[in-house]
């Protein structure tokens, strides 16, 4: 029987390890690898996203993570779901759903009244997790679509 899924806040010691997992997931993504192996900066998570409480990490053992969220308070009532990652052989099981709710739950406990992310390749789950279309931006690596989930009661 597998480990209960725990999410809690991500400590420093661990984001080089949840930088490696990110590059992981990431390259699942055929059309990103290239891109993302030009440009490993893309791939940094900021020592100040973790020390502000920002990263929320997924384990199942109590060790390492199999997953991880970022989540970066707006200046206003929108909080930017800024990456979610999930270990390639831990997807599909749930893992990414439970961070996306761990995340919209604290967005809620800190006032925000919609969370935005965008969505890239993984647009369809961001849908089935109750992200909408809102609009379509530009990333470093082209188009992408973007997606809001409304929080307000």
């Amino acid at each position: 029987m597998p480990a209960p899924l725990r999410i809690r806040g991500a400590t420093s010691v661990e984001r080089a390890a949840l930088e490696a997992l990110q590059r992981r997931a990431s390259d699942v993504w055929e059309a990103y690898r290239e891109q993302l192996a030009t440009h490993p900066d893309a791939i940094a998570l900021p020592p100040a996203y973790v020390d502000s409480g920002w990263v929320r990490a997924a384990v199942a053992d109590g060790a390492r993570p199999i997953g991880f969220s970022v989540v970066i308070p707006g200046a206003t009532a929108i909080h930017e779901l800024n990456g979610l990652f999930v270990e390639p052989l831990h997807m599909h099981h749930g893992i990414g759903r439970a961070l996306v709710e761990d995340a919209v739950a604290c967005a809620m406990r800190d006032g925000a009244a919609a969370l935005e992310v965008t969505a890239g390749p993984a647009q369809g789950f961001y849908e089935k997790t109750g992200f909408s279309v809102i609009g379509e931006t530009q990333t470093r690596f082209g188009p992408a679509v973007r997606m809001r989930r409304d929080l307000r009661r």
